[in-house]
């Protein structure tokens, strides 16, 4: 993991300068593959639910993800700069947001099916453009709106085939805590952009932020309680541990330091097809004409994004 680190501290300093064409599309990248693994999330997720309570699934993915940093931490001698970043006010405050964020899916991924869930979390790309315009000066173009407004409607699309119905039945109370949480996650998009400006070591950072997700769902195994995970529980936690927050968190973080926030947000529906992609080859779930073109102005909607950060 070390190694990868390194390697991946290597390419990272690719380009020309900050902002230029080969920072840029590493960022694309970068964030293109977050979100591939945080698709996968989804199903994942919905799977382990099967064997274990979702604060326990929750606690015990970000327990051991926040142990496998500390040890490289440790390793690369970063150690003081993640002590220094436990106290940081702005820090904790995005922790608590992501913390409350992940509380809200993995309840809401009880009562839905993981294809809802990531279009239902993934329209945090309309709160964070609002936000943004707001506190990051990223202002809300015309092409901007048209874009998100494309990529939303495919979104829509992809998931509900034109049959509206099925959001709006036993699913809503699942819904509407995976709508929560994309609001949630919308606060943390912008004001993670803003600790970009900080210069914070990443490792350090995302330690940190584990650390306080770990922290803040530990008090909700009281509620749920807990119990000894199965085979395919461990299972699903350790995927989700490595693949679905080491890995993705380390490129996205990445991503933000050159991406603007609402970019990445829109690259973040391609969360949302991987998603309906693994439901359908795991649970069976039909790709109709409708999703596919659902899928197609998604795509759209993310170079129209891009484009009109270029033009401005």
């Amino acid at each position: 993991m070390v190694r990868y680190i390194a390697i991946f501290n290597k390419v990272r300093k690719i380009g020309i300068g900050e902002g230029s064409m080969n920072e840029r599309s590493l960022a694309r990248i970068y964030t293109l593959m977050a979100a591939f693994f945080w698709g996968t999330s989804f199903v994942v997720i919905r799977w382990g639910l099967l064997y274990l309570p979702a604060a326990e699934f929750l606690f015990l993915r970000f327990l051991i993800a926040t142990v496998i940093m500390l040890v490289i931490i440790i390793v690369s001698g970063r150690f003081w700069e993640f002590y220094k970043l436990l106290c940081n006010s702005s820090i904790v405050f995005a922790a608590l947001l992501n913390a409350l964020g992940y509380v809200l899916q993995f309840l809401g991924q009880q009562f839905t099916i993981a294809t809802n869930a990531s279009l239902l979390i993934n329209t945090s790309a309309v709160f964070v453009a609002i936000f943004a315009h707001f506190i990051l000066d990223e202002k809300l173009t015309k092409l901007r709106g048209m874009a998100i407004l494309i990529s939303l409607l495919g979104t829509v699309l992809l998931i509900t085939n034109l049959s509206f119905s099925s959001l709006m039945t036993q699913y809503f109370l699942g819904d509407m805590l995976c709508l929560l949480a994309g609001l949630i996650w919308s606060l943390y998009i912008v004001y993670t952009k803003k600790i970009t400006n900080l210069h914070a070591d990443d490792l350090s950072l995302l330690t940190v932020w584990f650390f306080y997700t770990t922290i803040f769902s530990l008090p909700l195994i009281i509620f749920q309680g807990f119990k000894s995970p199965s085979i395919n529980g461990w299972l699903a936690i350790l995927y989700t541990s490595f693949l679905c927050t080491i890995i993705p968190f380390l490129l996205w973080f990445n991503g933000l330091k050159i991406l603007e926030a609402v970019t990445s947000s829109i690259y973040f529906l391609m969360e949302v097809l991987i998603s309906a992609i693994l439901e359908l080859m795991i649970f069976g779930l039909s790709l109709s004409l409708v999703k596919i073109i659902g899928a197609l102005m998604m795509c759209l909607g993310m170079i129209l994004t891009d484009i009109s950060y270029k033009s401005t």
